[in-house]
């Protein structure tokens, strides 16, 4: 059940303040996936950049964060639990079985469900649990960590607080997140599409690692903006979306959020508010974002592969909302929406290839286990390029000259968290160009912000290549192999 659309006439929004909004964020190098104007629950302007799908999951990284805020406020009016509570009780039993109780400090005690959802622990620092998939008890390295300030007083952004959110949600109810909000909230909404990764305790990750559609980003978006109702059903109470969405701590100044910051006009729970007075929004890392402005009717929603988030939300400011003239709710109907399909950006250089480059190379040493590459061409302006592993794995992905060739596994249809750079586990698209004395590669990985940019350079019977990861929270990103000549004659 998707969204309905309109036009941006009927919306009564500037098309030209749409084009300039696109125009300026290709200026700053911003590579959008996907993006959805609405106005209401209306969506007026949609594009998409290949290789990227509108249908395609996406990873939402802290955009998790929003829907598990939501999952909380059914709890909450499910009386459930309260804001009030404190967290240790909800871990005391286990944490004593397991020799964790004496571990546990006394401010750490007087963390409250209130303090998650606002990120105000006290805690200033995060037990690296998250990136590293640990495989202890995730409730005791968080508790274990002494608040430095009391609880409730001080803002310190923490995604192991949502993680704790999701795991007391599945103590109550002994399903976890992704599954109590499929009638509540997923299956209401008319979405049917979403994988959301799970801890190695079986928790789903809360502040992390939910996948779904822009569709479903949108769909947010608007349940926001009506206050929890859908189709003239209050799904849930408009009180709860106000807090969501109202600025409940400061999140400006210390080390970490400075004011006139994107990040530092405050905080509800799990939502931030935005430098235009009213709007406010759920972000995760490089660019997948929902905008709500109720002020303007609008919602605004990206999945994208950026490091200038704050650069995104400054080319909104000042050309999306200033094009969003008023308009009466009334007066908006259904119609075509507009459509625009673009394409990221290719590797610079030609399509001439010296025959001589194709071939098989042997690779010395490397901490991947990479021992041979194989360079060929299958096709016109098409290449494949084969890793050939130690440990017998065979990795083969295509590349074509200003076109994205398809790399997708059959049944595949995301990238987990813990492996989103894992070539063999993710779907990608690939390109290639050819510049001076060396090949140039770019890989999208489709199911989220991630990019692999690599240089292969040819001389004097060798072979370099320099690869680096974009967009990445691995703890390496930066990648060189040397190689020796090819082991057979070339072909074309």
């Amino acid at each position: 059940m998707n969204l309905k659309r309109t036009s941006l006439e009927i919306a009564n929004i500037k098309k030209e303040g749409v084009e300039s909004f696109l125009a300026a964020v290709s200026r700053r190098g911003i590579e959008l996936h996907d993006f959805m104007l609405l106005r209401g629950s209306y969506v007026c302007y949609e594009a998409e950049w290949t290789p990227y799908r509108k249908e395609d999951l996406h990873m939402l990284y802290s955009l998790s964060k929003a829907f598990t805020a939501i999952g909380i406020g059914f709890a909450v009016q499910e009386g459930l639990l309260k804001t009030e509570d404190y967290v240790y009780p909800f871990f005391q039993e286990e944490l004593e079985q397991k020799g964790y109780a004496n571990t546990i400090g006394e401010k750490a005690k007087k963390i409250k469900i209130e303090h998650l959802l606002t990120m105000s622990t006290g805690q200033t620092e995060e037990p690296p649990i998250l990136n590293y998939e640990f495989e202890g008890n995730w409730a005791a390295q968080f508790l274990q960590i002494e608040p430095v300030y009391e609880p409730g007083t001080a803002f310190f952004y923490d995604t192991t607080a949502t993680y704790i959110l999701s795991a007391i949600l599945t103590k109550l109810t002994g399903e976890k997140l992704v599954d109590y909000l499929k009638p509540r909230f997923f299956e209401p909404l008319g979405i049917d599409s979403y994988v959301w990764d799970t801890s190695p305790q079986g928790n789903s990750l809360g502040g992390i690692g939910l996948n779904v559609t822009i569709e479903t980003i949108a769909k947010l978006g608007v349940f926001l903006l009506q206050e929890g109702k859908w189709q003239d059903r209050q799904l849930l109470d408009s009180s709860w979306i106000k807090r969501m969405t109202s600025r409940l701590v400061r999140s400006a100044g210390g080390d970490v959020y400075d004011d006139g910051d994107n990040w530092g006009y405050g905080y509800g729970y799990q939502i931030w508010q935005c430098i235009p007075e009213g709007t406010y929004r759920g972000d995760g890392a490089y660019g997948q974002l929902v905008i709500v402005a109720p002020n303007e009717n609008v919602v605004i929603a990206t999945l994208a592969g950026t490091e200038d988030m704050g650069g995104l939300m400054d080319e909104m400011w000042e050309h999306l909302l200033p094009a969003c003239l008023p308009v009466e709710n009334e007066c908006l109907k259904e119609a075509a929406s507009e459509k625009k399909t673009f394409s990221v950006s290719f590797p610079e250089g030609n399509n001439w290839i010296p025959a001589s480059i194709f071939g098989t190379y042997e690779l010395a040493e490397n901490e991947e286990g990479i021992q041979k590459i194989q360079i060929q061409n299958t096709a016109e302006d098409e290449l494949s390029i084969t890793c050939f592993y130690q440990d017998t794995r065979v990795c083969c992905l295509k590349y074509g000259y200003e076109n994205w060739m398809d790399n997708r596994i059959s049944g595949v249809s995301y990238a987990p968290y813990y492996t989103c750079g894992d070539i063999c586990t993710a779907q990608t698209a690939g390109s290639w160009a050819w510049e001076k004395d060396h090949l140039n590669l770019k890989l999208c990985y489709l199911n989220g912000p991630l990019g692999v940019t690599a240089k292969f350079v040819f001389s004097n019977q060798t072979l370099s290549v320099t690869a680096c990861k974009h967009r990445s929270m691995a703890l390496k990103t930066s990648f060189e192999f040397f190689g020796s000549a090819p082991s057979h004659p070339a072909t074309a």
